[in-house]
């Protein structure tokens, strides 16, 4: 919001100097911002510290008390800190208090998780253990559309990555069943329209499609997380226009193929020979100088297409990634000086003629646009 804020600042002086924008105007546009204030603030932070820190505080409570306790004493303390905790939050729903609604909310959610753990070491139950934190994740959700809760979204898809982890991490394979839970959970965050939910519903994906490669085919498929990369960005790219009419996302959505194809690049020329086979070559080979042109090929040209479409988010990954990768090639090629000074040498003599050639097309364009 502060960034906003300066930014707004910063062109209202502008239109106000162009004449677009009356003084008035001006006023009662900061008059507005000003009313609507920000969506952060001390006590919703620290209502929602408190409400992880009584999650923990009943299950370090319940745990150390559990063999002292009756079956009946710990089900109805259980069940108890549950509906205290959404019937709080509906009270305080109703007064307006809802920054310290949310926070019950929470709590509830992180007794929830503790019950589930507890009741099943109390019965002895046994089955897949991942199956208790979709059960969590569930529960998540629910209360999230109920209560229409924001932060109660956020620890589902939190609890969508741990469950979809953990599922991996025991099968070593890919788990598919991730894909139906992620999009329930992203069609209520598209319901609610809250923006963040959204990143975090990308952000939940792309840290599920990146270590694909490992995991289906021959274990290195990374092409696959490369196309899937690619065509998310093509798509955003070509359409744009079709996409922000429905929900405003091609830029995002630009900007996450990008790092989802640039990862998959990376991973195939630094990391999977590493993890699977433990070699430590440094040096060039024909693979390695084609990925690299590929990557810094796919990067320059997310950076020209973020240039021009105004996709800061996008341009700054770019560079990031941009920075990433020539790095690894110095390390992964230190001890071929020669056939890596060859190859900066004309990767730098391309960057420089695109350079070239984006200043040349905007100097033809600004005549063109002073042109009346």
């Amino acid at each position: 919001m502060s960034w906003y804020r300066h930014r707004l600042e910063r062109d209202l002086t502008r239109w106000r100097a162009e004449g677009w924008v009356s003084e008035a105007g001006a006023s009662a546009i900061r008059a507005d911002l000003k009313s609507r204030g920000s969506a952060f603030g001390a006590a919703p932070v620290f209502a929602i510290l408190g409400a992880v820190l009584f999650g923990f505080a009943v299950m370090s409570f319940v745990a150390a008390n559990w063999t002292a306790m009756s079956k009946l004493v710990r089900l109805g303390l259980l069940f108890a800190a549950l509906w205290a905790c959404y019937g709080g939050a509906l009270l305080l729903f109703r007064r307006q208090l809802n920054a310290f609604a949310h926070a019950a909310v929470l709590g509830g959610i992180a007794v929830f998780g503790a019950s589930i753990m507890l009741i099943a070491q109390m019965y002895h139950m046994e089955g897949n253990p991942p199956d208790a934190v979709l059960m969590w994740a569930v529960g998540a959700l629910l209360a999230a559309a109920l209560l229409k809760s924001n932060p109660a979204l956020a620890a589902t898809f939190v609890l969508l990555a741990v469950w979809t982890c953990y599922e991996r991490f025991l099968a070593g394979a890919a788990h598919w069943s991730f894909l139906p839970a992620w999009v329930a959970t992203t069609a209520v965050a598209v319901w609610f329209g809250w923006r963040p939910g959204l990143h975090l519903a990308a952000a939940c994906l792309v840290t599920w499609v990146i270590p694909l490669g490992y995991l289906v085919l021959d274990h290195h498929a990374h092409w696959i997380v490369i196309v899937i990369g690619i065509a998310a960005a093509f798509a955003a790219a070509a359409a744009g226009p079709a996409i922000d009419r429905r929900l405003p996302a091609s830029a995002a959505i630009f900007a996450y193929g990008t790092l989802v194809a640039f990862a998959g690049l990376y991973i195939m020329q630094f990391i999977d020979r590493v993890v699977l086979h433990d070699i430590q070559d440094k040096m060039w080979t024909p693979q390695l100088v084609l990925l690299a042109v590929l990557t810094l090929a796919l990067l320059l040209g997310a950076m020209l297409w973020a240039v021009h479409t105004d996709n800061r988010a996008a341009l700054w990954l770019a560079y990031g990634a941009f920075a990433l990768e020539v790095f690894s090639l110095y390390l992964k090629t230190f001890g071929t000086l020669l056939n890596t000074s060859l190859f900066f040498l004309i990767a730098a003599i391309m960057v420089s003629l695109l350079a070239w050639a984006a200043y040349r097309l905007h100097q033809r364009k600004a005549p063109t646009e002073a042109a009346p």
